[in-house]
C-alpha cells in the first residue's frame, strides 16, 4: 500500500501534499496517510477525502495517526 508520512511537511504544505498524494493514487486505493497527532493533519485528510466523496478509517482503532484512504 502506498504511504504518504506527513512528519516533516511544513503546515502550509500540508494540503497541498495530501491532496496531490490522493489524487495521483487513485488508481491505487486504498492508501496510507500518516498524520502522527496532529489534529490539523487529521482534519485536512478528512477534508479532502470528503471532497472527493471517499472514504477513511483509522488504520487501527486505538491508532489516530494512521488513516487509511479508499
Amino acid at each position: 500500500m502506498k504511504t504518504l508520512d506527513l512528519h516533516g511537511i511544513e503546515r502550509w504544505d500540508t494540503l497541498f501534499a495530501i491532496e496531490k498524494f490522493i489524487t495521483d493514487n487513485f488508481d491505487s486505493l486504498p492508501v496510507q496517510v500518516i498524520t502522527g497527532n496532529s489534529s490539523y493533519n487529521v482534519s485536512k485528510v478528512k477534508e479532502i477525502v470528503e471532497r472527493y466523496n471517499l472514504s477513511c478509517h483509522k488504520d487501527r482503532w486505538v491508532n489516530w495517526g494512521s488513516w487509511i484512504i479508499t
